[in-house]
């Protein structure tokens, strides 16, 4: 009986709103009454239902935060300094960002192994799992293996890498020991609502590289019609879908046409944000039909070889609310094995350099993405 006067309490405001005379009166009562619920709500059991009528849950109101670095390459300079200095100290200012979110992820470029059989290409990479006690210390709970390095120390390289994350909790998406694991999302439920995070690579060696029905192998990303076809499945079941692209041609600042092509038909088809790899350089930002792609996030840890424009970096919030979807960027640099933050001049630099490269959108001093 008391939940019944409650929300006959609730309604009989409701009504007096939507019977207001004009509708600038009618913006003027909700106000003050979201202010009320704000301010006294939870000291008028009364006015407890309606409340949550009006705002939500606390739960489900609260806006989801994720943050995404690039890509991680820890070999040459980086081994000697983690061996020195601690796992830890590449990511010391970057640590807390990460750690105030609700969930990291980040592009993991070096295969976690001793294997010593390289595949035969130019570049072939590979780490300790020291490399790993540093991200999972600094707070990253996810990386993307949609890469064109995950293979580098072939079928074997890869297995090793999946045993070391497994061993320090630390999730994986864009390969797997078959297709059916390589092109899986991963679901995180955060505050009572779903996110999908899945990742594909358009740049991969060889046709061997990708995942077969019973092989170990990468998500590719150049048959777009499967990547849709996994997308129209998977934003039925979640509330939020985010995919992370490998991409793009190196060291170009602007993306090619297939990367818009790309994004573009993946916002087309209900993904909330897209976040792209692999140029080795920050790429600038754009607002398509409302939702934020961010085309490149450059190198994000690197060795000390890395000058200019391939040692600048940040770290991505994308924020999750009520259907919206904003994004924000925070600059740093690769300096000395450390991503290090930038002075107030330099950001400032930075965000206009990056406006400079986008489309129909623009970085504020706060870092935060607004439409242009």
């Amino acid at each position: 009986m008391k939940w019944k006067s409650h929300i006959i309490i609730g309604l009989t405001l409701l009504l007096s709103i939507l019977f207001t005379p004009t509708f600038s009166e009618a913006k003027e009562k909700n106000a003050d009454l979201h202010s009320t619920c704000n301010e006294y709500g939870w000291l008028l059991s009364s006015w407890t239902p309606f409340c949550y009528l009006l705002n939500g849950s606390p739960e489900t109101n609260n806006p989801i935060t994720l943050t995404f670095g690039g890509d991680v390459l820890m070999e040459y300079s980086l081994v000697n300094t983690m061996e020195d200095s601690g796992p830890d100290h590449p990511f010391q200012y970057v640590a807390p960002l990460f750690k105030k979110s609700d969930y990291t992820v980040i592009n993991l470029e070096t295969p976690i192994t001793s294997a010593t059989t390289p595949y035969p290409k130019l570049y072939n990479f590979k780490a300790s799992p020291l490399l790993l006690e540093g991200l999972s210390n600094a707070g990253v709970d996810l990386v993307s293996l949609a890469n064109n390095h995950t293979l580098d120390y072939n079928v074997k390289g890869l297995l090793d890498t999946f045993e070391a994350l497994d061993d320090k909790g630390i999730d994986y998406i864009g390969a797997g020991n078959n297709q059916q694991e390589a092109y899986k999302e991963k679901r995180i439920s955060i505050k009572n609502q779903t996110v999908a995070i899945l990742a594909f690579s358009e740049v991969l060696p060889d046709l061997s590289w990708y995942a077969g029905v019973n092989t170990p192998g990468v998500a590719s990303g150049y048959q777009l019609d499967r990547v849709i076809s996994i997308i129209d499945k998977v934003k039925e079941e979640v509330d939020y879908v985010v995919v992370y692209y490998h991409w793009g041609d190196e060291k170009v600042n602007v993306p090619n046409k297939d990367q818009t092509h790309i994004a573009h038909t993946l916002v087309d088809h209900g993904v909330d944000a897209v976040i792209g790899s692999h140029p080795h350089v920050l790429q600038g930002f754009e607002l398509y039909n409302g939702k934020p792609i961010a085309y490149s996030l450059g190198n994000f840890l690197f060795p000390n070889y890395v000058t200019g424009k391939t040692a600048e970096t940040g770290v991505l919030e994308v924020t999750l609310k009520e259907e919206r979807v904003s994004m924000a960027f925070h600059p740093f640099e690769i300096k000395n094995d450390q991503i290090v933050p930038l002075t107030e001049q330099e950001k400032k630099a930075q965000y206009n350099y990056l406006n400079s490269i986008s489309f129909k959108a623009a970085l504020g001093q706060d870092g935060d993405l607004y439409p242009q």
